[in-house]
């Protein structure tokens, strides 16, 4: 192989997923290019991934806006789109959008080797596929690896990772700076996150006094702390860093997510709901603490998992995790798996990574 085209359209963390197949494939094949299909949204990410060369983005949103506005314009953009992935002659797409309609586009645009999951029969137009009913039982990374050996190709990592632009290492290391923070000796608390999950978000989310809880803790015991999320989160963020005895370090809720990768390089713990920021962190090599209520950990968690990571969920409940194969059912039991997470629990976590780095 000489060329590929690695096409995944969804989230932060189902991209990051795929960071392992970049590695294997340039290990692989010395002098492999290796080109990237995703979403606005993950379009920085994709571009911190070692390896990664072009960049096409697919958004799905300005696609259907366009269709409602015009359709021919629509076909038209579309056309360009595969039109620009057909010249570049690609031996093979990994093709992880779980669609008959891609692997159609990726079949016109004339890539021979066309590897992916066949989703419910959807992967009709794949070469390589291995049959697939929603990830369960292993890892995504796992189901990936199974990709790369279906294609003929030993995976050689499975270890996700990502490197912050040096414009925006440059800007972290001022920002630590400015806010009197020592590099490596800081907290990250991400009380949000999840958003790809919608309005069903909060079903995944600890509670915010809870976070308040533990940066308090941690606060309390000389480990500075910020208060980070997106810009829809701001009153989230504000309200877990009023309930907080000592203030945090800052809140910050108008990052760009290049600033935000370059700042949590820095850190030395990050404490996380189950989702995008969690694999931002464990990609860039932080120590993480995450609360996973109905999605199981084994399937989403960190990967691999190393003492370097712990995850903090609730026992004994026979209903947990509920989360399968795409589909969350209605809770029945009051969201315990997130609610009876008790912030000395999680606290507890924090203190044992922080005092990994000083040889306790």
């Amino acid at each position: 192989m000489k060329k590929v085209l690695i096409a995944n359209i969804f989230g932060i963390g189902d991209v990051l997923f795929t960071s392992p197949i970049v590695h294997s494939l340039r290990k692989t094949f010395p002098g492999i290019s290796v080109d990237y299909l995703c979403n606005a949204r993950t379009r920085d990410i994709v571009r911190c991934m070692p390896g990664v060369g072009d960049v096409f983005i697919y958004e799905k949103d300005d696609y259907v806006a366009l269709w409602k506005e015009s359709r021919k314009s629509c076909i038209k953009a579309i056309y360009d789109l595969f039109r620009d992935i057909r010249s570049k002659g690609y031996d093979a797409v990994f093709d992880l959008t779980n669609s008959r309609e891609f692997g159609f586009l990726f079949f016109l645009s004339g890539i021979p080797a066309r590897i992916g999951l066949d989703y419910k029969g959807r992967g009709l137009f794949l070469t390589h596929k291995v049959a697939f009913s929603g990830f369960s039982g292993k890892h995504v990374i796992e189901y990936y690896s199974d990709l790369l050996r279906k294609a003929g190709i030993e995976p050689q990592s499975n270890q996700m990772k990502i490197v912050p632009d040096s414009e925006m290492a440059d800007w972290a290391e001022s920002y630590v700076l400015e806010k009197g923070l020592d590099k490596g000796a800081f907290a990250a608390i991400i009380p949000g996150g999840g958003a790809s999950w919608g309005s069903h978000a909060s079903r995944k989310r600890w509670r915010a006094e809870g976070f308040a809880r533990v940066a308090e803790t941690l606060e309390a015991r000389g480990v500075r702390t910020i208060i980070l999320g997106d810009a829809s989160e701001k009153a989230l963020c504000e309200y877990v860093a009023s309930e907080m005895i000592t203030p945090p370090a800052a809140v910050e809720n108008d990052l760009s997510l290049r600033e935000y990768m370059g700042l949590l390089e820095k850190t030395g713990v990050v404490l996380c709901n189950d989702g995008g920021p969690l694999h931002i962190a464990v990609a860039l090599g932080r120590k993480t603490v995450s609360v996973f209520g109905p999605v199981d950990e084994k399937v989403y968690g960190p990967y691999p998992m190393t003492r370097c990571h712990r995850v903090v969920k609730v026992t004994g409940l026979s209903c947990r995790p509920c989360y399968d194969r795409f589909k969350l059912p209605e809770c029945v039991n009051d969201h315990r798996c997130v609610v009876e997470i008790s912030p000395q629990k999680v606290a507890e976590a924090c203190m044992y990574l922080n005092k990994m780095d000083q040889g306790a």
